[in-house]
């Protein structure tokens, strides 16, 4: 499945490179629309800022705050993208888009490891501001900023009926740091963008997870590399 989607990606970006280097240079014409519509799609490394509470071991269990670990692993997203010129220089930009996520935590008790996982699918939805620098050739350099709104649509039942699966909310929210390149073609324009998303809430449930007194709070971070097409 990933080396048909690495595949696909490859092919876009060599049809859309094809295109831009086929370009006048200054292509102005996206920017005098009044929107642009595209898509995206992207792969993302997920990690956590975990709080492990006390670090007392527990009278029973033995488990210590020190003996749970988080690794991240790496997912993709899939999105749309609006943009709405503000400016010459501004851009507000919507992009709905679907984020798998996943996390391994590694818990030890006394002289036994185990794993549990958070997994979620996420419907996120960013509205960012977008501001542009002054053509160079036939390009632009970008940063972004923003928020994130964030649904899980993952089923409630399966999380819960699954003892492996770390719980959590099902809503969380993030700010959003961009960095990117936009290319200008004659029929697309191709931006490599660098994400970063800075997860506010806590979105950990203790509630019928083993072990749950063991995590006080989970912050969900997210590092995307993904390519726009508009």
């Amino acid at each position: 499945m990933r080396a048909v989607l690495a595949g696909k990606i490859s092919l876009l970006l060599v049809l859309a490179l094809t295109n831009v280097g086929l370009a006048q240079w200054n292509n102005t014409k996206y920017d005098t629309r009044k929107w642009n519509l595209g898509f995206t799609m992207g792969l993302h490394m997920g990690f956590v800022r975990l709080d492990q509470g006390d670090i007392d071991p527990d009278p029973i269990t033995g488990l210590i705050a020190r003996d749970v670990r988080a690794r991240p692993v790496p997912g993709i997203n899939l999105g749309l993208i609006a943009n709405l010129p503000l400016h010459r220089y501004f851009d507000l930009r919507f992009v709905p888009q679907v984020s798998l996520q996943q996390r391994d935590f590694t818990y030890r008790v006394r002289d036994t490891t185990f794993d549990r996982r958070l997994q979620a699918s996420y419907m996120d939805l960013p509205l960012m501001i977008r501001f542009k620098s002054q053509f160079y050739h036939n390009y632009r350099v970008y940063v972004m900023t923003g928020l994130k709104y964030s649904l899980n649509l993952t089923s409630e039942k399966r999380v819960k009926d699954d003892p492996d699966l770390i719980k959590i909310d099902r809503k969380d929210l993030s700010i959003e740091f961009a960095w990117g390149l936009t290319l200008y073609g004659d029929r697309v324009m191709l931006s490599p963008e660098l994400r970063y998303s800075l997860g506010v809430l806590n979105v950990y449930s203790p509630e019928r997870t083993e072990y749950g007194n063991a995590i006080r709070s989970i912050a969900n971070h997210t590092l995307t590399f993904s390519l726009n097409f508009e």
